[in-house]
């Protein structure tokens, strides 16, 4: 296949009939082993991470921000610095949380659309223009692999690559969901013992509105909840 060919492809719909259920029990299941077990939770929270984080990124650029650097950590921790000015901040603050989810709905409407491989190829090249910012070894490791993953998915068009794209989009909503549980869980720890307030990005977003972080944590939770109906609507 040539790179032409490879690129007017991308733009051809793969419509595919209906999976069968046990094919759906697969991708269920491997959504779970991906992100639910400690040992796999430990690499793959780190995909996770880089989403959250291009959320904010992404958002930013949207109202007009810069972005400046990208950086994630081994204990799934991460930060975006960007500069800009208004109400951009808190734009881009809100999206990071739900961002995995979003991803996740989006990828499960491009395989229901038969323009999966178009959708690793978008997601990949993201990932890469992304490396212009990261910093860390473990940032540009973590975004080169998963890119290089997506790409080489595309390329060889794997036959169960639709599949593969469905059961991964489907765990970045569950990692969207483990990380705003323990996100909810700091916060209502910090209540009862009387800490001081978490640096999160709920907490952010209640300094800047004097909207309460609960309510802020509800709010990403709304966003979070609507694209995995999204995801169970085009699964069933």
């Amino acid at each position: 296949m040539t790179a032409g060919e490879f690129v007017t492809g991308l733009l051809e719909a793969r419509p595919a009939s209906p999976a069968d259920t046990w094919i759906l029990v697969l991708c269920a299941a491997a959504a779970v082993a991906i992100s639910i077990p400690r040992g796999t939770w430990r690499w793959f929270g780190l995909v996770v991470t880089v989403v959250h984080e291009l959320g904010h990124a992404l958002a930013g650029l949207v109202t007009g921000r810069r972005i400046m650097t990208i950086r994630i950590e081994a204990d799934h921790s991460g930060v975006t610095h960007s500069m800009g000015r208004g109400a951009s901040a808190m734009w881009s603050t809100f999206w990071g949380y739900p961002f995995p989810a979003l991803v996740g709905a989006a990828w499960t409407a491009a395989v229901g659309a038969g323009y999966w491989p178009l959708a690793a190829v978008v997601s990949a090249l993201v990932l890469v223009v992304s490396l212009a910012v990261m910093r860390g070894w473990l940032s540009w490791f973590v975004t080169t692999t998963t890119a290089a993953a997506l790409l080489a998915l595309a390329w060889f068009e794997v036959a169960p690559g639709r599949w593969f794209m469905l059961a991964v989009g489907a765990a970045l909503w569950i990692g969207a969901f483990r990380a705003w549980l323990n996100l909810t869980r700091a916060h209502l720890a910090g209540q009862r013992r009387r800490r001081r307030p978490l640096a999160s990005d709920a907490a952010i977003l209640a300094q800047a509105t004097g909207v309460p972080a609960g309510l802020w944590l509800v709010a990403l939770l709304a966003v979070i909840v609507l694209c995995g109906l999204w995801i169970v609507g085009a699964w069933v």
